[in-house]
């Protein structure tokens, strides 16, 4: 059984796809999202979004953690990790996730 999803173009962006049991999509993308912070300067944080094309479900996956140090705590970039645990997010609700694409015409 061919789908559309099967052989439909992927958005721009999306580095990932899973296919629900509905039928719909989980895309994964890296992007860029401002936090504003007290100070009124803010900044920009790297992650890799996942999102449910069906029920829109989504979660952000933070490229940067903390290590913990001796003396100082220093922040990392880990790319892996963020793209790991995103691809490890969207399996599990790829696998459950019912919702189904609306229909075309």
């Amino acid at each position: 059984m061919t789908t559309q999803t099967e052989t439909a173009t992927w958005p721009e962006g999306v580095i990932a796809r899973y296919l629900t049991v509905g039928g719909d999509t989980v895309d994964l993308a890296h992007m860029d999202r401002y936090y504003p912070t007290e100070d009124g300067i803010g900044e920009t944080r790297n992650l890799t979004f996942a999102t449910c094309v069906g029920c829109h479900a989504a979660e952000e996956f933070s490229h940067w953690r903390v290590v913990k140090r001796m003396t100082f705590d220093d922040e990392v970039r880990d790319l892996g990790a963020a793209d790991t645990a995103a691809r490890a997010w969207a399996q599990a609700h790829a696998e459950k996730c019912r919702a189904m694409p609306k229909p075309t015409a």
